[in-house]
């Protein structure tokens, strides 16, 4: 734990938000002065998130017309948002960049306001399943601007699958034995474990009793499996080399990085579904540049903003139009025309307690449970 209590909720060696961004478009942040001071800025934004996600924000000239720049502090981890704003970020920070599952948890600590919704009118573009979450809610306020979104399918390579295991359990048979990829995620990896063993009504509110059957069933996991990754892209080029052929859990992705190497790789849905993930931009309680904050918010979902974001780091995007706007390739990646379909396949679900309820297992119980898996 960290000197503020906060145990670590996320811990993935390479994330998805920090793999594909474009160098090009993080050197621009740079040269166009979003790092600096100039003296004529007439709005200074303190932003505290992924490195990455601020520089979609230079897809056009929206932010110097409006004499904005930035201040940037990244993070590595999602908790830390948490800790900064914790430990004397609020009145001085304007935007972070939570993952859903946090923003519950940052309402009830009062460290993010709700959104000024009628400065931010492209929440009007993006569509419902996102704006509607009820995590992002709360007394009838919405508190987040969901920007970008992914889930955990199973990849596999149809030249030696022609038909993709119909269910996650089928991994377990002896034809897949040696052929299966995983990554090292103890939240991803637990939650999928759950949805597949347990009749908990939440992935991530799992009793003791529960808990383990999920780790005991990705013991029997690692041992099919050749590879336990610890970033997407180890992952990816083992697909791309045909080291595995399946995956357990995953990123849709992946499918770009393997078509750039020259191999084709598919993903599904198994019977039992899988989990989804949103990521946001919020304004911070007491933001030294309220609206400014909430131009940033409102680029961010722009249609600029949101094709750099898919071009630049192939992620999952919100806005109709930029998604109407983006070349096949990219498109394919990700299931923008049947999005209510996706809804019933991937689930949202937010972070496990962190304190103890007298009946869930709490997050410091889940990473202890995972070293177990670690360990085998």
């Amino acid at each position: 734990m960290d000197e503020t209590g906060l145990i670590r909720l996320r811990s993935i060696a390479v994330t998805r938000r920090r793999l594909g961004i474009g160098a090009a478009a993080l050197a621009g942040l740079a040269t166009a002065g979003l790092h600096g001071r100039p003296a004529r800025a007439a709005a200074h934004v303190a932003y505290l998130g992924w490195q990455g996600y601020d520089a979609p924000l230079l897809a056009d000239d929206a932010l110097q017309a409006a004499g904005i720049t930035l201040d940037t502090a990244y993070i590595g981890r999602d908790d830390e948002i948490l800790a900064r704003l914790n430990t004397g970020g609020v009145g001085q920070i304007d935007i972070v960049t939570p993952d859903m599952g946090y923003i519950p948890a940052l309402i009830a600590a009062g460290l993010i306001d709700p959104i000024d919704e009628p400065l931010v009118p492209n929440l009007a573009r993006i569509m419902p399943l996102f704006r509607d979450q009820p995590a992002i809610h709360a007394g009838g306020r919405l508190y987040a601007v969901p920007f970008t979104w992914g889930s955990a399918p199973m990849l596999y390579d149809p030249a030696a699958h022609p038909m993709p295991p119909a269910s996650w359990k089928d991994l377990l048979k002896p034809d897949y034995a040696g052929r299966i990829g995983m990554m090292d995620d103890p939240l991803g990896n637990t939650m999928l474990a759950a949805l597949i063993v347990t009749d908990a009504r939440s992935a991530t509110l799992l009793t003791r009793a529960e808990l383990e059957a999920a780790v005991d069933f990705l013991i029997e996991m690692k041992k099919q499996s050749r590879l336990v990754a610890g970033s997407w892209s180890e992952l990816a080029d083992a697909l791309s080399r045909s080291d595995i052929t399946v995956t357990f859990s995953g990123w849709e992705a992946i499918q770009k990085f393997c078509a750039d190497k020259g191999k084709a790789v598919e993903h599904s849905y198994p019977a039992e579904g899988t989990f989804a993930w949103i990521d946001s931009y919020c304004v911070v309680r007491d933001a030294p540049n309220r609206e400014a904050a909430h131009v940033l918010a409102n680029q961010i979902i722009g249609v600029p903003a949101q094709i750099s974001l898919a071009e630049q780091a192939l992620q999952a995007i919100v806005n109709t139009e930029a998604i109407a706007a983006l070349e096949p390739a990219l498109r394919v990646l990700y299931p923008y025309d049947d999005m209510e379909s996706f809804g019933r396949k991937a689930q949202f679900f937010a972070f496990p307690p962190l304190d103890s309820d007298g009946r869930h297992a709490t997050y410091a119980e889940w990473i202890a449970e995972y070293e177990r898996f670690k360990s085998r």
